[in-house]
């Protein structure tokens, strides 16, 4: 099964996900790695593993009106890189590099990806990550999660 578009049972999934059960696999997988890349796929592994949590979390989570119920959505919702459609999220929705070095980090924004769904990458528990001096209003709504490299990284409050 892919991940679920518009109007599909995403409420479903989003149980199967948290039972562990495999649901997001080829396409899905794919999805959150373009994602990651183009996000932070110059970044370090630890920071693709905060990109990839934060898109799951975001997935996972009853804020769908907010984040979106697919992860297309959730990318477009949320994610810059989607959003503007960057050079690097375009290498990646594509498959076309520029050089070797750009194929190995997507490959290892795929790994990431898969790792994190399957649960032998351990999620941060992030659905957002800042730089200094990012979003210092919607900060103050939100529960620090701690820090990845140069991001501070946040949650909603648990209820």
């Amino acid at each position: 099964m892919s991940i679920p578009n518009e109007g599909s049972d995403a409420h479903g999934l989003r149980e199967e996900i948290k039972e562990g059960k495999e649901a997001i696999m080829d396409e899905g997988v794919k999805q959150i790695a373009d994602i990651i890349y183009g996000e932070n796929g110059s970044e370090d592994y630890d920071t693709m593993v905060m990109t990839g949590s934060s898109v799951l979390n975001r997935f996972l989570t009853t804020k769908g009106e907010e984040f979106g119920t697919s992860i297309p959505e959730v990318g477009q919702k949320g994610y810059k890189a989607v959003q503007n459609n960057t050079e690097m999220y375009q290498q990646a929705v594509s498959g076309k590099f520029p050089d070797e070095k750009s194929e190995a980090k997507y490959k290892q924004a795929l790994q990431v990806a898969y790792g994190l769904y399957k649960g032998t990458i351990e999620k941060h528990p992030a659905q957002f990550f800042f730089k200094k001096g990012e979003a210092t209003g919607l900060r103050k709504k939100l529960k620090s999660t701690g820090k990845v490299g140069i991001y501070d990284t946040y949650a909603y409050p648990e209820k």
